[in-house]
């Protein structure tokens, strides 16, 4: 069944929607990765790793966003690995790894370097991290700059003091899971957040059958009082969010990260109550003046669902220019 993202797919003007998955696409997905689990704060952090075209290639990790998981990657990253190793993570109580006693930015953030660590790259790899995802890669380049070689975010805005806000401030308790009786109902009301129509039905699609996991009424998983019916649910941990902090010194942090950054955005994503995004990203810039901050065309918010070899070849691009300027040198 075709995902309705909350009405949203009705938004795509007539004759622009595609419903097919293009060879492209087929052939990235038979590039099957390798599925790994480490123990983390008395649970599992997983990740998948596709290997990249030699042992001692750089290597790059993708991070997701808010809700979404280690599978959004999967028809990206084979498309960098004739250069790089390519790990995809799943943050803490979302995807395919075990939920977590308590989360934070912080505790987030150890996760991504615990999975950094088990990979074993030759060296040190570079971060590139969409949406809620960006934020835990500026903490773990702030926590570990010494073990990451760069960082690019993706439509994660730094605000300044004004318009800072709080995204889970009002979250005091548990997330009710929503349990659907197929499969296929679950996957049709995937959405996306925030909200926006997308072209790429058949990413959608994709992204929603690998968003669903099955469950049985009653069982409990030791950390969670879960729903009483057997069907099918979202895979994200619902009490990630229960006294979730953001930070207010995150323009501080981001002024300050000793490592080459960049900045991706897209160009057709929202604006903001209290500021519009091309004030933030021009607060950004004044922030980092060294690093690019630049839209990717035809993108809104989801830029990788969207456009994925405009965000490819601009990730292909920034690995590039910093291997050129020696960023990936162990010497």
């Amino acid at each position: 069944m075709k995902t309705e993202n909350n009405g949203q797919q009705k938004l795509v003007p007539p004759g622009e929607l595609i419903d097919f998955q293009p060879e492209w696409f087929k052939a990235a997905l038979a590039q099957t990765p390798q599925d790994r689990l480490i123990d983390f704060n008395g649970s599992k952090a997983h990740y998948r790793l596709w290997q990249g075209p030699r042992a001692d290639a750089e290597a790059l990790v993708l991070m997701h966003g808010d809700g979404a998981h280690a599978r959004w990657f999967d028809f990206i990253a084979p498309l960098l690995t004739p250069y790089y190793h390519v790990m995809a993570a799943d943050l803490p109580g979302m995807g395919d790894g075990g939920w977590l006693a308590d989360y934070s930015r912080d505790i987030m953030a150890d996760a991504i370097i615990a999975m950094v660590r088990d990979a074993n790259f030759t060296g040190k790899p570079a971060i590139i991290a969409h949406s809620f995802g960006g934020l835990i890669g500026m903490i773990a380049a702030h926590h570990y700059a010494d073990e990451i070689a760069a960082l690019m975010i993706c439509d994660f805005h730094v605000k300044p003091p004004h318009a800072h806000e709080e995204w889970f401030e009002k979250i005091t308790e548990p997330r009710k899971l929503r349990v659907y009786a197929t499969r296929e109902a679950a996957e049709a009301r995937f959405r996306l957040a925030p909200d926006q129509p997308c072209e790429n039905q058949y990413i959608l699609d994709y992204v929603a059958e690998h968003s669903v996991r099955e469950m049985t009424a009653d069982v409990s998983d030791g950390l969670r009082a879960m729903p009483r019916e057997t069907g099918f649910t979202w895979k994200f941990d619902p009490a990630i969010y229960v006294n979730f902090r953001l930070g207010d010194d995150l323009p501080e942090i981001y002024k300050t990260l000793p490592i080459p950054l960049a900045a991706m955005f897209g160009a057709l994503a929202h604006d903001f109550d209290t500021v519009s995004r091309l004030d933030l990203i021009a607060h950004m810039r004044a922030l980092r003046p060294d690093a690019p901050h630049f839209d990717i065309a035809g993108a809104h918010h989801h830029i990788m669902l969207d456009r994925p070899h405009a965000f490819t070849s601009t990730i292909l691009a920034m690995m590039a220019n910093w291997r050129a300027g020696g960023v990936f040198s162990t010497s």
